[in-house]
Parts: C-alpha cells; sequence; structure tokens
C-alpha cells in the first residue's frame, strides 16, 4: 500500500488566509502529523512537498506546480493520492472532493469523511464531484479533503487549536486505513526521525537539498523572533542551517560567520 500525501499550497501560494491563519501552514502540519501515523500502519508514503515551498521548487508557476504535485504520485506509482486543504468562502464543516462519482475515489471519500465530521463534531457537508486539477489529472483514486473554513470564526478557532489539528490527522489516518481494510492502529506520531531547521527563507534552497539527503524530510523556519518550532526539538536530529546553535542534543549545524560560510558547510555536508 503506498499513498501520496499533497499538502495543499505552499510557498508563494497561502492559500485561504483568515482569521490570523494561513492554510498552507494547516494542511503542511496536519500532512507531517499523518505521515508516520500512515506508516506505522504499514503505508508507504510520499509527499509532494515537506516544507513551505511549491512542490516542483516552482514558485509563481500554478499550473507547472500542480503538474508537479500529479507528477509525484504518478513516478511513485501510489495507490491513492490525498490532497488536503482547508476550505473557504463562508461556510461550516467538512467535506471530501472527488472527480467522478462510482469509483473507488469516492469510495474512499466515504470512508475518510465520517471520521473528520466526528473528531470535532465538525457539520458534514458530504462527498462532492468538482472539476479539480490533481483529482482529474492523477490516474489513481484521488481525493481532497476539506477540514474547516478558515474564515468562519467557530471553524477557525478549531484550527487554531494543536489538539485539533492533530485530530484531523488521526482521522485522516482512520479512514485511510479504513479505504485499505487494515486495522488502525494507534502511535507512529511521537517524533520526526530527522527535521531541518533554516535561520531565514532565505536558506531555503540549501534545506531543500539537504532535507532531499535525509528521505525529503521535514523543513521548519525560524520565526521572525527567531524562536525555534517546538516540533524542531522533539526530532531525532536536527539539521540546522546558518545558525545558531539550538543546543538539541543531536544537532547537525551547518552554518558560519558569513553565508559562504554556511554555503560552504552545506556542500561539504552534501558531499
Amino acid at each position: 500500500m503506498k499513498i501520496c500525501l499533497d499538502p495543499g499550497h505552499g510557498g508563494y501560494d497561502s492559500g485561504a488566509v483568515g482569521n490570523g491563519l494561513q492554510e498552507k501552514d494547516i494542511t503542511l502540519e496536519v500532512c507531517l502529523d499523518l505521515k508516520p501515523m500512515l506508516e506505522y500502519n504499514g503505508i508507504t508514503v510520499v509527499m509532494t512537498r515537506a516544507g513551505d515551498y511549491a512542490p516542483g521548487h516552482l514558485e509563481g508557476d500554478l499550473n507547472g506546480e500542480l503538474q508537479a504535485r500529479v507528477n509525484i504520485a504518478e513516478q511513485n506509482n501510489v495507490d491513492l493520492f490525498v490532497s488536503v486543504h482547508i476550505n473557504t468562502g463562508g461556510g461550516t464543516g467538512e467535506e471530501v472532493l472527488i472527480s467522478g462519482s462510482g469509483g473507488s475515489a469516492e469510495t474512499a471519500a466515504n470512508k475518510v469523511l465520517p471520521y473528520l465530521v466526528q473528531v470535532g463534531g465538525w457539520t458534514n457537508r458530504g462527498v462532492k464531484t468538482q472539476n479539480v486539477f490533481v483529482l482529474r489529472e492523477t490516474s489513481m483514486p484521488a481525493i481532497l479533503t476539506e477540514s474547516g473554513f478558515i474564515d468562519s470564526a467557530a471553524d477557525s478557532a478549531k484550527l487554531k487549536d494543536p489538539k485539533s489539528r492533530q485530530a484531523l490527522a488521526v482521522a485522516h489516518a482512520k479512514g485511510i486505513c479504513d479505504y485499505f481494510g487494515i486495522p488502525h492502529r494507534e502511535g507512529g506520531n511521537d517524533v520526526l526521525e530527522v527535521a531541518v531547521l533554516l535561520f531565514s527563507k532565505e536558506d531555503f534552497w540549501s534545506g531543500t537539498d539537504v532535507a532531499v539527503k535525509n528521505g525529503n524530510c521535514a523543513i521548519f523556519v525560524r520565526s521572525a523572533d527567531h524562536s525555534v518550532p517546538k516540533d524542531t526539538m522533539s526530532a531525532k536530529q536536527l539539521i540546522v542551517i546558518g545558525g545558531p546553535t539550538t543546543s538539541h542534543p543531536n544537532e547537525v549545524l551547518l552554518s558560519g560567520k558569513t553565508k559562504y560560510d554556511t554555503a560552504t558547510a552545506v556542500g561539504k555536508y552534501l558531499g
């Protein structure tokens, strides 16, 4: 069993915004939490992005990066494509999109949706058919989940809660396991094996190469106040690009006094 997780938007494309939230951040967090849960249940996972960037590194090229998402799924010959999104437009609740009715995608959608609705007492908006690029162009069954409305005060309050976002990841995992006909086992969501931490977005391209070397691991960027995201400190290994040190117990520090020094350190690490 192999699945492609597609965190909606990313990089130049924030997706929907509202109530202090950006869609691209929530979808990435849910998928990064979901990936080890699925792997714990014996499902191989590939991701279209593992950080705040456009798939294929095609910043500003919407059609190109949408095709890149499809290409990743096709090249890895996955059994199911799941694109994770947050809705907008004045509504409320959960829905799952498919490109056409009557196939395996509809079966998958009807497996996943009840779990999403249940975890947060969300309104059930049903399974809907829409002509969405990543659903239309993939050859395998493909679904797109819409978890809450970012412009709804009630929905955004849930989306701001880390426990609620974690619950959405668990709900996706349960539904996907149900689709594949395997019992869902709790676990696999404790820590990341490897994480890359960037001092700033200027280090993005170096960070991507380092992440690829480590199995497309998660990439984080320090916030404007240079605080360290909590998930990075719980990773088994943390690779810091641009410094300074985080005092992580298993840290690889790739930085120097200048950008040139940092680039040199990254180059030596990549070999």
